[in-house]
C-alpha cells in the first residue's frame, strides 16, 4: 500500500483491513465485516441516483481518518475477527469428533470457523486453516508439501503427526496413521489452541506407548443381573440407573477419548439375560429394568438390545474396543428354568447349564457386531474341582465363541482368560479348538497390583515363571489394574503415574495393555457429593485429573507436566496454576507410600480401603498396621522391620512418615492461601487437596505410633496416636462437610465420615491417653 504521506498510507491500510474483515452468513457465504451485507452484492446498484447510494459513496471517499479509527475502537471484535477453515472428513466419526473440539476451541478465542470437507482442500485457500486427515490422503499431503510442511513419515496405529505451515498463512495439520490417530491428532490441536490460541508452531510426531489403554467397569444391569460383590450397595444401585442412559455413555466416551483411553470392559456376573433374546429360552430375558430399591423402568428386551447396539457403535466412533467380562457360573435371571443352575456343586457338570451358556455366547456375538471380545474367570463361584471348572469355561464360552467364529471367519474376536486359579496345561487342552482359529486371539489377564494400584509403582507380583509360561505357550497378557483406593478423592501425582506406566511398558513382548478400575465400586455418576457443582457429574468428570493423568501418560509417558498445569489454568483461572499443580502433586504423593508399606499383607480390597482406613471387619488399628508387611521388592521397610532395626538399606518407617508429612504440610501451606467462591469447582478441588493432605499426615502419625508400639515404646506411641487423632478429626470434619457416606461392596459400610471417630480416639485411650488429645498446635494447619 502506497500513500502520499504516512497518514495516507495508514488510512489506506485501515481501509484494506476493514474490507478484509469478513464473517459468514447462515449459508456459509462471506459477508461484509462492517455492514454484514453479502459481498457478492455489497451495494444496491439498481437504486436510483437520488437514493442514499450517491451520498454514501461521497462520504466514503471523504471520511476522515479519525472516523475510521473510531470504527476500529467501537467494534474491535468484528474488525479483528479472523476466519479459520477446518478441513476434515465428516464421514469418519472419529475425525468428525476431533474437528468439533477444534471448532469449539477456536470459537472460545473468538475466531470465526468454517467447517469444510477435506476433499475441497486446495492450495489456493487463502485463510488460515486446520487440516485433520489421514497421512495416506495424497491430496492433503500434496498441499502440505506445496506449502512447505514437513512430510509425515507413515504414522502407525493410533499415531499422528502435527505440522505447521506459514504459506499463505499460518495453518495446522494433524495427520493420522489411521482414523483413530487422526482423531488424537485433532484433539491435540484442539488442546494446543485452547492453551495458546493460534500462535505456536507444532511439528511433532506421537505414537502410543501402550496400544490398549482401558477401563474396567463393574456394572450391574438389573437387580437380577448383578456385578461381583455385595448386591445392594450405593454405587451399584446408582449405576443401574446410568447403565441405561445413552446421554451417560455419550459423555463418558467423549471424555475418555479426550484422555486417550480406547478400551472399555464391562464386568457383569451374567450379562446375557439383559442383553440377548433366545427363542430356545423365551422366558429367561429379564423384563424391564429394576434397581435394588425396587424402582422399575419399562423396557423390553428388544429395546435393550437396540440400546446396547447404539452404545457399542458409539464406542467405535470414539476409537474404543468393547469387551464384556463375566465371573463364571452365575445365571442371573435364568436360574431354575430349563434345568439351568448356578449351584457351585452342580453347575460345572450340568448338561442343561452348559448347553444354555454355550448358546448364550454365540447369540451374544450374533446380536452385537461391534462387540470385540469376551472375558472369563476361573475359580470364583465355581466347584472345587479345577478340571471341571476349566472344562466348563471351555465348553460354554469357549465353544460358543468357536461356533460363531467358524461361521464368520472375517470377524476378528478376542477371548480373555483371566490368570486366576488356572493351569496352562488345562487351558491349552480345553481351549484347543478356540485357540487354533485364525480370527480369534486367545489372551490372558494378570491381576497386576492385586487391589491397590496406588501402592507400589513397580509391583513385583509377576515372577519369571509367569513370563516363561506366557512365552513358552506363545500367549500374551493384559494387566488388570485395580483401583480400590480412591472412590472419593481426585488423586493427582504425575510422577507416580509415569513410574507405574513405564513399569508396564518394560514388561516386553507379551504385554498387550491394561484395564483399570474397581471391584468395590461402580463409578458412573456422582451420588454422594454435598456440593451441587459436582453432584450428578459423571465420575470421570468429577475425578477428571486422576483419569487424565493415567490416560494421557499411558499414551505418551513423556508428556510434559506443563500440559497438566495448562489444564488447571483453564479450569481455575482464579489461582496460580503452577502453585495448584505443586500442591496437588504433594498432597497425592504420600498415600501410595503408605500403601507400599502395608499392602504386602493388606493387599485385597476387603483388607484395606485407605480413604476410610477400614477393612471388611471395620477400622484398621495401629496393631493391624504393625503386623502388615511391605510389598515384595519394596524400597520401604515394614513397621516391624523398622521397630526392630532390621531394615538394612530400606527406608525406615520413621523416614517415610517424615517425608509424607513434609509433602502434605507443604501442600496445605499453598492451598491455605487460596480461596474460592461458594458452589465452585475450585472450592471442591481445594477441599480435595486439603483432605488428602490431612489423611496423609494422619497416616504419618499412625505409622509412627504403630512403629513405637511394635518397639514397645508405649508412651511415644500414645503421643503419636494422640496427634493422629487430631489430624483424623480435621479429615473427617472436612470429608463430612463435602460428602455423604455409602454402603460398600467389599469393606464395612461407611454410614458417614464420622463413623470411625470413636475408634480413632479409642486407640489413644487404649495406650493410656486420658480424655481427648489437645489439638491446638495443628488448629491452623
Amino acid at each position: 500500500m502506497l500513500g502520499g504521506d504516512n497518514d495516507g498510507a495508514m488510512s489506506g491500510g485501515l481501509q484494506i483491513a476493514v474490507s478484509r474483515a469478513t464473517f459468514l452468513n447462515e449459508q456459509g457465504e462471506k459477508m461484509d465485516g462492517l455492514s454484514g451485507r453479502d459481498n457478492r452484492n455489497p451495494l444496491p446498484d439498481q437504486a436510483p441516483a437520488t437514493s442514499w447510494r450517491g451520498p454514501y459513496l461521497l462520504a466514503r471517499r471523504v471520511v476522515p481518518l479519525c472516523a475510521l479509527v473510531a470504527v476500529f475502537i467501537a467494534a474491535p471484535a468484528v474488525v479483528l475477527a479472523e476466519t479459520i477453515g477446518v478441513f476434515f472428513d465428516p464421514n469418519v466419526e472419529q475425525i468428525k469428533f476431533a474437528a468439533g473440539d477444534v471448532k469449539a476451541a477456536l470459537e472460545k478465542h473468538k475466531f470465526t470457523v468454517r467447517m469444510l470437507p477435506v476433499n475441497s482442500l486446495k492450495a489456493s485457500y487463502a485463510d488460515k486453516k486446520i487440516v485433520i486427515a489421514l497421512a495416506s490422503n495424497a491430496a492433503a499431503t500434496a498441499v502440505l508439501a506445496l506449502q512447505g510442511g514437513g512430510k509425515a513419515a507413515k504414522p502407525g496405529e493410533q499415531a499422528f503427526a502435527l505440522r505447521t505451515t506459514e504459506t499463505p498463512q499460518k495453518s495446522y495439520w494433524a495427520l493420522g496413521g489411521d482414523a483413530n490417530g487422526a482423531m488424537y491428532g485433532g484433539l491435540q490441536l484442539a488442546e494446543n489452541i485452547a492453551f495458546n490460541k493460534f500462535t505456536d508452531t507444532y511439528d511433532t510426531d506421537e505414537s502410543p506407548a501402550i496400544l490398549k489403554r482401558g477401563i474396567k467397569l463393574n456394572l450391574p444391569l438389573d437387580k437380577e443381573s448383578r456385578t461381583y460383590g455385595r448386591s445392594k450397595v450405593s454405587g451399584a444401585n446408582n449405576a443401574i440407573h446410568n447403565a441405561w442412559d445413552m446421554s451417560f455413555w455419550k459423555t463418558w466416551f467423549d471424555e475418555m477419548a479426550r484422555n486417550r483411553y480406547n478400551v472399555l470392559s464391562i464386568w457383569s456376573n451374567h450379562p446375557f439375560t439383559s442383553m440377548i433374546k433366545m427363542p430356545e429360552y423365551p422366558d429367561v430375558a429379564i423384563r424391564d429394568v429394576t434397581d435394588f430399591d425396587g424402582k422399575k423402568r419399562a423396557m423390553s428386551i428388544d429395546a435393550k438390545i437396540e440400546f446396547w447396539r447404539k452404545v457399542m457403535a458409539y464406542a467405535k466412533s470414539r476409537a474404543f474396543d468393547f469387551y464384556l467380562v463375566n465371573w463364571n457360573i452365575w445365571t442371573d435371571g435364568a436360574s431354575g428354568k430349563h434345568g439351568i443352575t448356578d449351584d457351585k456343586k452342580e453347575a460345572a457338570t450340568s448338561k442343561a447349564t452348559i448347553a444354555y451358556m454355550r448358546k448364550c455366547m454365540t447369540r451374544l456375538l450374533e446380536t452385537y457386531p461391534d462387540l470385540d471380545g469376551f472375558g472369563v474367570t476361573q475359580g470364583e463361584h465355581m466347584s472345587e474341582n479345577d478340571k471341571d471348572n476349566s472344562g466348563f469355561l471351555a465348553n460354554t464360552f469357549g465353544l460358543g465363541m468357536a461356533d460363531y467364529a467358524r461361521r464368520n471367519p472375517k470377524r476378528k474376536l478376542v477371548f480373555i482368560h483371566r490368570w486366576h486359579m488356572a493351569d496352562f496345561t488345562e487351558i491349552k487342552e480345553n481351549f484347543s479348538e478356540l485357540m487354533k482359529l485364525s480370527n480369534v486371539r486367545f489372551e490372558l489377564s494378570f491381576k497386576y497390583s492385586l487391589a491397590h494400584m496406588y501402592s507400589a509403582a513397580l509391583p513385583q507380583r509377576m515372577r519369571d515363571t509367569h513370563v516363561e509360561a506366557l512365552r513358552d505357550n506363545k500367549l500374551r497378557s493384559w494387566l488388570t489394574v485395580r483401583n480400590d483406593d480412591f472412590y472419593y478423592h481426585n488423586w493427582g501425582d504425575p510422577g507416580f503415574a509415569r513410574s507405574y506406566v513405564n513399569g508396564m511398558i518394560d514388561k516386553g513382548d507379551w504385554f498387550i495393555g491394561y484395564y483399570m478400575g474397581s471391584d468395590g465400586y461402580s463409578p458412573t455418576r456422582t451420588f454422594f457429593s454435598k456440593d451441587s457443582v459436582t453432584q450428578g457429574l459423571l465420575e470421570v468428570q468429577r475425578q477428571w485429573y486422576m483419569f487424565m493423568l493415567w490416560g494421557r501418560i499411558s499414551y505418551n509417558p513423556m508428556i510434559a507436566d506443563a500440559v497438566f498445569r495448562n489444564h488447571m489454568a483453564l479450569r481455575y483461572p482464579q489461582v496460580a496454576a503452577d502453585q495448584l499443580f505443586t500442591a496437588w502433586s504433594k498432597s497425592s504423593r504420600g498415600l501410595p507410600k503408605v500403601g507400599d508399606m502395608i499392602t504386602g499383607t493388606l493387599g485385597r480390597d476387603d483388607q484395606w480401603w485407605p480413604e476410610a482406613c477400614q477393612s471388611d471387619d471395620g477400622f484398621l488399628t495401629v496393631a493391624d498396621f504393625g503386623n502388615a508387611k511391605a510389598n515384595k521388592g519394596s524400597a520401604l521397610s515394614s513397621i516391624d522391620e523398622s521397630a526392630s532395626g532390621r531394615f538394612g538399606d530400606k527406608k525406615s518407617t520413621y523416614a517415610v512418615a517424615d517425608e509424607i508429612e513434609t509433602d502434605a504440610v507443604s501442600a496445605l501451606s499453598i492451598v491455605n492461601t487460596m480461596s474460592a467462591g461458594p458452589n465452585a469447582e475450585l472450592g471442591v478441588t481445594l477441599g480435595n487437596i486439603k483432605a488428602m493432605s490431612y489423611l496423609t499426615v494422619y497416616y504419618a502419625y499412625k505409622i509412627r505410633g504403630a512403629t513405637r508400639l511394635k518397639a514397645n515404646d508405649k508412651e511415644k506411641a500414645k503421643n503419636a496416636v494422640g496427634t493422629a487423632y487430631c489430624w483424623w478429626m480435621k479429615y473427617s470434619n472436612l470429608m463430612d462437610s463435602m460428602y455423604h457416606g455409602m454402603t460398600m461392596a467389599r469393606t464395612a459400610n461407611l454410614a458417614d465420615w464420622h463413623a470411625h471417630d470413636k475408634s480413632v480416639l479409642k486407640e489413644f485411650a487404649d495406650l493410656g491417653g486420658a480424655g481427648t488429645p489437645s489439638c491446638e498446635k495443628i488448629a491452623t494447619q
